[in-house]
């Protein structure tokens, strides 16, 4: 070995070394920044993965609990910025549901199988054919919350993944369907 690589290994080994002599303090912290133990721990996690990420930017001789103190609340501010939006997201969008695309309670009639007319309370052809052009992962979520009407959480659970993740893919979702079917006008005359 060159004694290039000696000295980053030494200061990689000392680096990780001061990092983990500040967890206690840097719990704290988070705890104190957040108010939750969950949300301390997540943000903690974030906290010790960005200054691993970032260790270059680390300059010997700086006070490691400082630039973690500062990394933390860098991290926390984002996190708090993120919620915001999300929980705007939620109050805004949550307007736009498709059941307002919905072909409406008069309905269409339709011809079944044995010749019986029926009514059919279902989304009229152009509404269909944009949810099937929808990537599937937002096409599910779609339907999810918008046309079974269940909650995020409850969404999120039936996918298995986090509520923000069912959040963005419905903003993307309605987005794209905004996009397909352009005003509701349009979609009312089409039906």
């Amino acid at each position: 070995m060159d004694t290039h690589t000696i000295h980053q290994e030494k200061t990689s080994a000392q680096f990780e070394s001061s990092l983990h002599s500040e967890f206690p303090a840097m719990r704290r912290m988070a705890g104190w920044l957040t108010g939750d133990e969950h949300r301390a721990d997540d943000l903690l996690q974030d906290t010790l993965v960005l200054a691993l990420r970032f260790r270059g930017n680390f300059q010997e001789g700086t006070n490691m609990r400082a630039w973690l103190s500062r990394v933390m609340r860098n991290r926390h501010i984002s996190m708090m910025r993120r919620k915001k939006l999300e929980r705007r997201i939620m109050e805004t969008e949550g307007r736009y549901s498709l059941t307002c695309w919905s072909v409406g309670a008069m309905g269409r009639r339709t011809t079944g199988d044995g010749g019986d007319v029926h009514v059919d309370d279902g989304f009229c052809d152009q509404v269909v054919a944009a949810m099937d052009e929808l990537r599937p992962e937002f096409r599910e979520v779609v339907m999810l919350c918008d046309v079974e009407e269940m909650s995020y959480a409850d969404a999120a659970s039936r996918m298995s993944c986090p509520v923000g993740t069912i959040m963005s893919r419905l903003h993307r979702g309605r987005r794209a369907l905004r996009t397909k079917l352009g005003s509701r006008r349009q979609v009312e005359q089409a039906a």
